[in-house]
């Protein structure tokens, strides 16, 4: 399952998040008071958008954060001393920066008050486990850069050719070649490829496609090496708080698109 995450819902995902599991306190800065909330709000942004779980952990992580904002107060002090902030390019760069920031907090905001529901959450899972098929299968493979090679190769197994061997003779999979083309992973036919999956279904263990199937990188000769039940995907209390993260960028994205296309924009 996998889910894009926009630069503005990352960000209001931030402001969720609240207090990243640091010690802060105030500090001043040519008489600036940088505040404790201050530190943390960019100390937990910084983790979410950084999508690094461990940061945290890092021992100079408090000091980094705190010298982003001294280094970004003293700098702006300088800036406004030299009277850039007063330049054209300069105000609209801080209009547009403020424009951001307002949309993360109306997102984040809208966001507090928007439940994911244990039905949403079993709903999607099922959804996603019906994706996932049944059945999982263990396949050798051999690729092949054209179909007309392909069909050769199909008649040297229709005449009891060695599939392995083919596929170490023939196969231009450099990973799996050495192996007589076997992928050593149990897949779920219904996350393969649409073509792939197609080509499969129904074969049983020992068959081979007897067409070759195209690829975007050349056509494929497929053999069922085993078939099991599925085993691999994951329980609903393993997914349910990955499918609750999903759903809620789903909700926060609708809701900014319901916003932008009921918007007077003109081009």
């Amino acid at each position: 399952m996998t889910f894009k995450t926009s630069i503005a819902v990352a960000a209001a995902l931030a402001l969720m998040a609240g207090t990243a599991a640091a010690e802060f306190k105030d500090m001043t800065v040519n008489g600036h008071v940088i505040t404790k909330a201050t530190q943390e709000r960019l100390a937990a942004s910084t983790l979410a958008m950084g999508q690094d779980p461990h940061a945290i952990q890092d021992p100079n992580f408090e000091d980094n954060v705190r010298n982003m904002l001294i280094e970004a107060q003293i700098m702006a002090d300088v800036a406004r001393k030299e009277g850039l902030d007063k330049q054209k390019d300069v105000q609209d760069e801080i209009a547009m920066q403020t424009n951001m920031i307002l949309m993360n907090h109306a997102i984040a905001n809208y966001a507090k008050n928007v439940k994911v529901t244990d039905q949403e959450i079993t709903d999607e899972y099922n959804k996603e486990k019906a994706k996932w098929g049944d059945t999982e299968i263990m396949i050798r493979h051999i690729a092949l850069k054209d179909k007309v090679e392909a069909d050769v190769l199909i008649k040297s197994l229709d005449k009891g050719g060695d599939f392995a061997k083919l596929a170490a003779e023939k196969s231009l999979d450099e990973d799996t070649k050495a192996a007589g083309g076997l992928v050593e992973e149990w897949l779920p036919v219904g996350r393969l490829q649409t073509d792939l999956s197609a080509a499969v279904k129904g074969l049983k263990k020992g068959e081979y496609t007897k067409t070759a199937v195209q690829t975007p990188k050349g056509f494929e000769v497929i053999k069922i090496e085993d078939v099991r039940p599925a085993e691999n995907f994951p329980t609903l209390g393993e997914s349910k708080k990955k499918i609750e993260h999903v759903l809620m960028q789903r909700k926060i994205q609708a809701y900014v698109h319901e916003k932008v296309i009921s918007a007077d924009v003109k081009k």
